[in-house]
C-alpha cells in the first residue's frame, strides 16, 4: 500500500514575460473566439485614473473569500476554481489576481484560500501565491487515496518558457504548496509548452494535467502517480481527434478509476474521451456536439463535465454561425449532453429573461448567455451559469448575473432559470460549482466586480474600466420539492419556507403550481398591510423560486401568502438588519 506522500518544493529561476490578451474581434453580428498569446511580449497595461470615484459596493450574494486583484479575466471557457471535501467539508478556492494596478501582467499570480466552517470565514494563508512567480489560469482539485483531501493547483509559470506547472498541499490546511517536478518539455522551453493545465485527482492517488498549446493549437495529457516523475514522455498523450487549444478542457476523475476530459475544439467540435484505468490508457474520442456548418449551431467558448457515477455529463455554450468562425450572439444557448440523452437545450436563449445584443461592445470570450459548469447532487443535474442582464454601466458594457437550473430526469427536461445573483450594477462572471457537495446544496464561486467588461486585456474591451474585482462564494440551497419538468406534478400547491430565515435583505421563496392559473404571492406586515406584490401573474405547471428583497423594509416579523383559485396559504419569515 502507498504511503501518505509529501512533497517538497524546487524552485526555479524566477523570470516574468508580458502577455497579450484576447481583443475580441466582432464581425457584424458575430463575435469569434479568442485565446491569450501566453508568450509574446507586449506593452504593460497601466493603472490608469477612474473617470469618477469607484462606486459604493453594490449588496452582494454570498461571502467573500478574501482573494481580489486587478485582473479581472479569470479563463478562456469555464473554470475550475473550487472544490469541497467530501470527507470534512472543507472548501478549497483559487483566483487568479494581479496585486500591482500599475503593473498588471508582471503581478499576476495564483492565488489559494481556505474554509473549514462552509465558508462564513478564509484563510489565504497571509496571501500566499502558488507560486511566488508570475502565473496565471489556475484550476484546482482535491486527491484520493492515499493523499485524499489534498488540494493540487494547475497553472502555467515561467520555468524553461512558460509551461504547466502542479503544486500540492499536503497535509490538507497547511498553504504550504510543494511544486512538482515539471512535465518534460515539447518545445524545448521555446514558445509553444503545453499550458491552461487542467488537473484531475485520480483514484489510484495520483495526478492527471491536460493542457493544450496555443500554436499548434493541439491538446497534451500527462500524468504521475509518484508526484516526481511524469509517465507519458515527450509528447506526453495526444489526443486522436480535432484539437483545440485555450485552456478549454474539463478533466474529472471518479472514485472507481475512470477519468474523462473534454476537448473543445470551438468550430470543429467538442469530444469527450475517457480511461478506465486512471489515465493509463484512453478511449477513441465520442463526440458531444459536431463541427459547425452554415447557420448550424456550433460550441462557444465554455464546456464543463462531471460525472454521475460512471456516467459523464457536460454543459457546453453553443450558439448560432456564419460557417466562418463568426458566431451569433443573439442566438446562443446551454446545451446538456450524456450518452443517453444526446444533446438537450437546457437553457434556451429566452429574451424575457435574457438579453439578445451586446449593446455594441465586444466582451473577451463572453455572449449574452454563456459559461456553463455542471454537478450532480442526490436526483438533480444543476447547471450555473452566466447571462448579461439589461442594466449598463457607464462604461456602456452590460452587468451579467448568475444563473441556474436543474434537471430531476437525467437531463431529459429543465426548468426554469432561476437567478442566483440578481444584483443591478453590479457583475458576476466566471462561475464555478465544485463537483462533490452536500445533499440539497450547491457549492459555487463567481469574479464579483463593480464594472463590467474586461479592463485587463491589452486591447481592451471599448470603455472597460479597472477597479479590485473580487472572488465570491456562494451555498446554493435547491429546492426541495421535485417537479417533472414535462408538466406533471405529483401534488397540489405547495409554498416552501423562505431561505434564509432570518435573512438581511434577501430570500428565496419557492412554491409549486400543480395547473396553470393566475397566481399572487404577497407580502404583509404585522398589521396586515401589503407591503410587497412579488407574483401577480399566470404561471404554467411547474416549480417556480423567487427572490425578495426586503431593503427597504425595517427588521421585522413579516407574511408571505401565495394565493391561487381557491388556494392559500400563508408563512411567516423574519427581516434581521
Amino acid at each position: 500500500m502507498m504511503k501518505r506522500v509529501f512533497l517538497f518544493a524546487v524552485l526555479g529561476a524566477l523570470v516574468m514575460t508580458n502577455q497579450s490578451l484576447p481583443a475580441g474581434n466582432r464581425k457584424g453580428g458575430t463575435l469569434k473566439p479568442t485565446i491569450p498569446d501566453e508568450h509574446s511580449a507586449v506593452a504593460e497595461k497601466s493603472f490608469t485614473p477612474l473617470p469618477q470615484p469607484l462606486p459604493p459596493q453594490a449588496l452582494t450574494v454570498g461571502t467573500y473569500t478574501t482573494l481580489s486583484g486587478y485582473y479581472d479575466y479569470q479563463a478562456n471557457g469555464t473554470p475550475q476554481h473550487i472544490r469541497v471535501n467530501p470527507t470534512n467539508g472543507n472548501i478549497h478556492v483559487t483566483y487568479m489576481l494581479a496585486d500591482d494596478s500599475a503593473s498588471v501582467s508582471p503581478s499576476r499570480r495564483t492565488a489559494y484560500a481556505y474554509s473549514t466552517n462552509g465558508g462564513s470565514t478564509w484563510n489565504n494563508f497571509n496571501n500566499v501565491r502558488v507560486p511566488g512567480r508570475r502565473s496565471g489560469f489556475p484550476s484546482i482539485d482535491l486527491l484520493q487515496a492515499p493523499n485524499a483531501g489534498c488540494p493540487v493547483l494547475g497553472n502555467h509559470s515561467t520555468i524553461t518558457g512558460t509551461q504547466s506547472a502542479a503544486f500540492v498541499d499536503s497535509p490538507e490546511g497547511t498553504g504550504a504548496f510543494s511544486e512538482l517536478n515539471a512535465p518534460p518539455l515539447i518545445d524545448a522551453g521555446a514558445t509553444d509548452e503545453p499550458i491552461w493545465p487542467f488537473v484531475a485527482g485520480a483514484a489510484d492517488g495520483g495526478l492527471i494535467m491536460h493542457s493544450s498549446r496555443s500554436t499548434a493549437g493541439t491538446n497534451h495529457l500527462n500524468r504521475t502517480t509518484d508526484f516526481s516523475s511524469w509517465l507519458f514522455p515527450t509528447p506526453w498523450f495526444t489526443f486522436s481527434g480535432p484539437n483545440g487549444s485555450g485552456g478549454r478542457n474539463s478533466t474529472q476523475a471518479t472514485t472507481s478509476g475512470r477519468v474523462g476530459t473534454i476537448v473543445n475544439a470551438t468550430t470543429n467540435g467538442l469530444f469527450f474521451y475517457e480511461s478506465t484505468n486512471n489515465g493509463a490508457t484512453w478511449s477513441a474520442p465520442v463526440t458531444v456536439h459536431p463541427a459547425l456548418t452554415v447557420d448550424s449551431f456550433a460550441v462557444w467558448v465554455s464546456a464543463d463535465m462531471t460525472y454521475d457515477g460512471n456516467t459523464p455529463l457536460v454543459a457546453l455554450n453553443t450558439s448560432t454561425t456564419d460557417g466562418a468562425g463568426g458566431y451569433f450572439y443573439a442566438d446562443t444557448k446551454i446545451d446538456f449532453w450524456s450518452q443517453a440523452t444526446g444533446l438537450v437545450t437546457a437553457v434556451p436563449h429566452d429574451t424575457a429573461l435574457f438579453v439578445d445584443e451586446m449593446n455594441g461592445f465586444p466582451q473577451s470570450n463572453h455572449l449574452t448567455l454563456g459559461g456553463p459548469t455542471i454537478c450532480k447532487v442526490g436526483s438533480q443535474i444543476v447547471i450555473v451559469f452566466q447571462a448579461f442582464q439589461r442594466d449598463t454601466a457607464i462604461s456602456g458594457h452590460r452587468f451579467s448575473d448568475v444563473w441556474y437550473v436543474r434537471s430531476v430526469n437525467n437531463g431529459a427536461t429543465w426548468s426554469t432559470p432561476v437567478n442566483i445573483t440578481n444584483t443591478p450594477n453590479l457583475d458576476e462572471r466566471y462561475p464555478s460549482v465544485s463537483k462533490w457537495n452536500q445533499a440539497g446544496f450547491v457549492n459555487m464561486t463567481w469574479q464579483e466586480d463593480v464594472y463590467p467588461g474586461t479592463w485587463v486585456i491589452v486591447t481592451p474591451d471599448a470603455g472597460a474600466l479597472p477597479s479590485r474585482a473580487r472572488q465570491v462564494y456562494y451555498k446554493l440551497q435547491l429546492p426541495t420539492t421535485d417537479v417533472t419538468e414535462s408538466g406533471t406534478v405529483a401534488s397540489g400547491f405547495v409554498l416552501e419556507q423562505n431561505y434564509p430565515n432570518p435573512f438581511n435583505p434577501k430570500t428565496r421563496i419557492s412554491y409549486l403550481v400543480p395547473k396553470g392559473m393566475n397566481v399572487q404571492l404577497s407580502v404583509y406586515n404585522v398589521l396586515g398591510q401589503e407591503v410587497a406584490r412579488v407574483v401577480d401573474d399566470y404561471r404554467e405547471t411547474g416549480n417556480y423560486e423567487v427572490d425578495f428583497n426586503a431593503s427597504h423594509l425595517a427588521s421585522g416579523v413579516y407574511y408571505y401568502t401565495l394565493r391561487a383559485g381557491q388556494f392559500s396559504e400563508t408563512k411567516k419569515m423574519v427581516l434581521m438588519k
